[in-house]
């Protein structure tokens, strides 16, 4: 490519100096992945959405699926691998009490697992809606284990900082007492009612996906359906891995929770990763401007530009404001 030309990167070229794990296998998609269909696919309409309770953040009606299969049995063994020298790097928060993120800046296994462009088009499929990783390095390869007391919800009901995440289960479920993944049958803001009211779930209104085993997921609008994994019973693991994507539509908004990621993630580092997330969905406005050019239509010239300044309008003026914010949750 000439030197004159642009070239944008899905992952930087240069990284925030996060020390390597020691042993890190190849990741080779011919061998690792067993890509399979979910039985079930939720919409958004079943948990009660209306469409004017929907944003401009989405264009798919999908809200979540039952378990479908990602990792083959090496793949399964080698992210195990990966997933227990990552766990030396695990911090906690108000929603969380053992999570390890960055791991994408720590093993090249986790980062060409989650930039798999074989993953994406998969989800995408069952999205009905093209996606992309997530551009900030933090939204992709979230790891959570469970916590060290028994009983410890190893996730709080929640939505996410994010569009669309799936979660996949780096250990047997089966083998555990507890730990079960559940959805919400019911909106955002039918949950934060519940909570604030102090009542207590109906269990017709939790949906838990059946999953036969390690290296199974579910993919989900995670900022639309409330979820949680609650703790385990009994002594054991349980390790999920949670990867983060945009939709590729530069037309749908975004929707990333900033403020909350600078409390729980390295404030700087997510402030560039904020940056890179913006920059790029500014440019994909621009690379049609740029590329192809409406020669006989100066208005749609115009929208395109003010689409471009809009992305960087949002990300400076969420850059300048230091009000950060807790992250947030609905308690277990």
């Amino acid at each position: 490519m000439p030197a004159h030309d642009l070239t944008l990167r899905r992952f930087p070229e240069s990284l925030p100096g996060f020390a390597p794990i020691a042993d890190d296998p190849v990741f080779d998609p011919a061998v690792h992945l067993a890509l399979g269909q979910p039985e079930r696919i939720y919409s958004l309409d079943e948990l009660g959405y209306k469409p004017n309770q929907l944003s401009e953040a989405t264009d798919s009606a999908v809200a979540a699926t039952d378990c479908f299969r990602i990792l083959s049995d090496e793949g399964v063994a080698a992210m195990y691998h990966v997933c227990k020298q990552l766990e030396a790097h695990t911090t906690s928060n108000v929603r969380i009490s053992r999570n390890t993120r960055g791991g994408v800046y720590r093993s090249r296994f986790i980062r060409d697992l989650s930039l798999s462009p074989e993953i994406t088009e998969h989800l995408g499929t069952l999205l009905q809606s093209p996606l992309l990783p997530h551009a900030m390095g933090h939204q992709l390869a979230h790891l959570n284990y469970q916590p060290l007391t028994v009983g410890e919800n190893i996730d709080k009901w929640h939505y996410d900082t994010l569009q669309v995440d799936y979660v996949m289960f780096v250990t047997d479920p089966n083998v555990v007492d507890g730990g079960e993944f559940q959805y919400f049958r019911g909106t955002r803001d039918e949950m934060k009612e519940l909570h604030a009211a102090g009542q207590t779930i109906a269990p017709e209104r939790i949906i838990a996906p059946p999953i036969p085993g390690a290296g199974y997921a579910i993919l989900m609008q995670g900022n639309y359906v409330v979820h949680q994994a609650r703790g385990l019973q009994s002594p054991g693991e349980r390790i999920t891995f949670v990867n983060g994507y945009s939709f590729a539509d530069p037309t749908i908004s975004d929707f990333t929770a900033f403020k909350q990621l600078r409390t729980v993630d390295p404030a700087e580092t997510v402030d560039a990763e904020y940056a890179r997330q913006m920059a790029y969905r500014s440019a994909q406005h621009l690379q049609a401007c740029i590329n192809t050019p409406h020669y006989g239509d100066t208005d749609a010239t115009i929208k395109q530009l003010q689409r471009a300044r809009a992305e960087l309008d949002i990300a400076i003026n969420a850059l300048q404001d230091r009000e950060d914010e807790v992250i947030k949750h609905f308690g277990d």
